[in-house]
């Protein structure tokens, strides 16, 4: 995977956007999607939020999962029809959102905003197409060591036994993360965890990053430095 160098600065859009009144959805529920567009930048204030696309067969791909602080509904900001992207409550959450005229006047305003948003779908992009690579050049085993890092990397929490902890997630979840099948990600997640690289139970998985991140170097794969990173900061 691309080691893409990260911005020698990087300013968070948060600073700049006012505080709203917090939206709650329920577990399962459906934010925006094609059907229900949505015109909104959004922020978790707590929970998880699923984005995904379908393909024309009706399979679905996860493009990303957005936690604490992660910002969502770009696409609404650059695009005026409406997004393929479907956004789904993985977990209870509880959101913030901007409407599209909102934030070009506070852009108007501040200017920075703009420069901070726009670092970070720059930072998206470059994680998504490392997993696009991911899918195009490496073997199936390969793609969930990968996904576990970088699920680790972007959701997880640091142990004391150099574990990372993520709250639950589904073998099927993970499956349309990784682009595969429910069943193919069960038997490398046991796999693994004969191995030793990671623990999961129904209440949470824990990633021994910095041992899977050394696995694939050992079978030439390299992985993108920032996932790297976390998997030596968990070690």
């Amino acid at each position: 995977m691309n080691n893409h160098a990260e911005p020698l600065y990087s300013d968070d859009p948060l600073s700049y956007l006012p505080r709203r009144q917090v939206r709650e959805f329920a577990k399962n529920r459906v934010i925006y999607s094609p059907l229900q567009p949505s015109d909104h930048l959004y922020v978790v204030i707590l929970g998880r939020v699923k984005l995904a696309t379908a393909a024309e067969d009706g399979c679905q791909t996860i493009a990303r999962i957005v936690c604490t602080e992660g910002l969502f509904g770009e696409a609404s900001l650059i695009a005026p029809r409406a997004s393929a992207e479907t956004a789904t409550a993985l977990d209870a959450v509880s959101l913030m959102s901007w409407s599209r005229n909102e934030i070009e006047q506070h852009i108007e305003r501040e200017p920075s905003l703009g420069l901070a948003l726009t670092q970070y779908m720059v930072r998206q992009c470059l994680v998504l197409q490392d997993r696009i690579e991911s899918m195009a050049i490496h073997k199936t085993p390969e793609r969930v060591m990968l996904a576990l890092i970088q699920l680790a990397e972007t959701l997880g929490t640091p142990m004391p036994d150099g574990s990372v902890r993520i709250s639950a997630l589904t073998h099927y979840a993970i499956a349309e993360y990784v682009g595969t099948s429910r069943e193919i990600v069960t038997f490398q997640m046991n796999r693994l965890r004969r191995l030793g690289m990671l623990r999961y139970s129904r209440r949470s998985i824990e990633v021994y990053a910095q041992a899977l991140a050394e696995s694939l170097r050992q079978q030439g794969v390299s992985v993108h430095h920032s996932a790297a990173a976390a998997a030596l900061a968990a070690g």
